[in-house]
């Protein structure tokens, strides 16, 4: 990570200067996903990463609670036969997924699922080593395993563990309030974020100096779903989110 300062004029007359941060991966959300795309970006090599996190002990995964909060993957236990493509079909089904994806989803599961038993979140399993199979949803087969009904929150202190353990660099107390796009061959793409730095840090700065400039040559938005968009929500309160600002760049409707 490279660091550096750019002076800003925001009213005539008035000027604030700005750190810059230039990074090769920034990894925006320290939910299970956000963790794990660090995590597996630094072990295949890509050690110039950044995680930018409102704070580790908030967000729906490691506050959200459920009896039914399960993994599902391909099964590995009892008798039933499976395989990628018979699990990649049932994915498939539910018509909201591609059949590639359902593929890669369904050949990748137990890869996936393996990565955070190392990481030591219990998931049940027997002496020979059987993890745990039952039916949920629409899934023909025994292919769900559960840690407890805070599956989710297991994940993600384990997750964290492991990043602490292999020293990726995160800041905490980090809201993005703004993307950077950028042309490029004629395309437009994501450059880095702007953001708001809250909580402790921020509370004795000057409001100039609570912005802060991220510019990277890839974006992970692992920023949740938009589970707050809505008046009636599961997502906790006083939990931001930013899928509102991947909207903002995204498509805009015909006229």
């Amino acid at each position: 990570m490279k660091e550096d300062s750019v002076t800003l004029e925001v009213v005539p007359g008035e000027t604030v200067r700005l750190p810059i941060r230039t990074v090769h991966t920034l990894v925006a959300g320290s939910g299970a996903a956000g963790l794990n795309a660090a995590l597996q970006l630094h072990r295949n090599g890509v050690k110039d990463i950044l995680l930018l996190s409102e704070g580790f002990q908030r967000g729906t995964s490691i506050n959200a609670g459920s009896d039914k909060q399960t993994y599902y993957k391909l099964g590995i236990s009892g008798h039933e036969a499976d395989s990628p493509v018979l699990l990649a079909e049932t994915l498939f089904s539910g018509g909201g997924m591609h059949g590639d994806i359902a593929l890669v989803e369904a050949a990748l599961s137990i890869q996936a699922f393996m990565n955070l038993v190392n990481a030591g979140v219990t998931f049940p399993h027997d002496t020979y080593g059987q993890y745990v199979g039952y039916k949920t949803d629409h899934d023909p087969l025994q292919r769900a395993t559960s840690a407890g009904p805070y599956t989710s929150r297991d994940m993600c202190r384990c997750l964290h563990r492991e990043i602490e353990t292999l020293g990726i660099p995160f800041f905490e107390d980090r809201l993005l309030i703004s993307l950077i796009t950028l042309k490029q061959d004629g395309e437009t793409r994501i450059g880095g974020a702007i953001v708001l730095k809250t909580g402790r840090e921020a509370s004795s700065a000057s409001p100039g100096q609570r912005f802060e400039i991220y510019l990277a040559d890839n974006l992970v938005f692992a920023v949740g779903g938009p589970g707050g968009l809505y008046k009636a929500s599961v997502y906790p309160e006083g939990h931001n989110g930013a899928i509102g600002l991947a909207l903002l760049e995204g498509p805009k409707p015909a006229i």
